[in-house]
């Protein structure tokens, strides 16, 4: 019955979204989903985050999975980050379109069996599989990793368990996730777009500084080499896909 209602509730409010009832369906700025699990840790304070990106003028749209159906106050979420669109376990038949509307995904609550199942490959359900598709086409994935690292609320004192969390959550940033710390969203994320007052001063492979690498910097470095960048650098999507282009590999340390 939970399911039932929450599927309604769902579609009740993807229709008001398509009615034009969202000042943010307007607009040229860029669109990012956020992907929510079922997870309730710290999560007003994330959503507060959340919002605070899109008060900068970036379109926002939610995904829930099953799980996150059932536990979290979708009503309460969608009132307050005024979503452009809603997905839910029933959309993992449209994760080619959904993923060419959106520039990155945001996953500020993922969980252990999120990335577990990221991580070995084995996505069997629409949250991951939207994940791993922005992965897959090489698209900004920032992953909030407080839920994984405190599993029910505490860190775990099991040195094996945890040795296979930071497993997980190695390869998932060896795979493309972009680490983003908790009350530093803001300054965490840039979706997919250039930012025009960052310069590349340097031709250099190595760029210990560098915050943020745009398209100009990658067309800058010689082909078939390698681009080294501190740990929590960003890399836009554009930049992403010229370094593909050119054989360059990103390194983070």
């Amino acid at each position: 019955m939970k399911t039932r209602i929450t599927s309604n509730v769902l579609e009740d409010i993807s229709k008001r979204l398509l009615n034009g009832d969202n000042k943010w369906n307007q607009g040229n700025k860029e669109s990012i989903i956020v992907a929510f699990n079922g997870s309730n840790n710290n999560l007003d304070k994330k959503i507060e985050e959340i919002k605070c990106l899109k008060n900068k003028g970036i379109k926002i749209s939610l995904a829930f999975s099953f799980m996150a159906e059932q536990i979290l106050d979708i009503g309460k979420i969608t009132n307050i980050l005024s979503p452009r669109n809603i997905y839910g376990e029933s959309d993992i038949v449209r994760l080619k379109e959904i993923s060419r509307n959106y520039s990155g995904i945001i996953c500020p609550n993922i969980t252990v069996n999120t990335i577990s199942k990221i991580s070995l490959g084995m996505i069997d359900s629409f949250v991951p599989n939207l994940i791993w598709t922005f992965m897959y086409q090489s698209k900004n994935v920032y992953m909030d990793f407080e839920g994984v690292k405190n599993y029910l609320g505490e860190e775990t004192n099991n040195k094996e368990i945890l040795s296979i969390l930071e497993g997980h959550m190695d390869r998932a940033k060896k795979m493309g996730a972009i680490e983003i710390e908790h009350n530093k969203y803001t300054e965490n994320i840039v979706i997919g777009v250039e930012d025009e007052n960052i310069k590349s001063n340097s031709k250099s492979e190595e760029n210990p500084d560098k915050k943020v690498i745009t398209e100009k910097d990658i067309l800058n470095l010689s082909s078939n080499s390698k681009l080294i960048l501190p740990k929590g650098a960003i890399v836009t999507h554009l930049a992403r896909d010229k370094a593909s282009a050119k054989n360059i590999k990103i390194e983070m340390i």
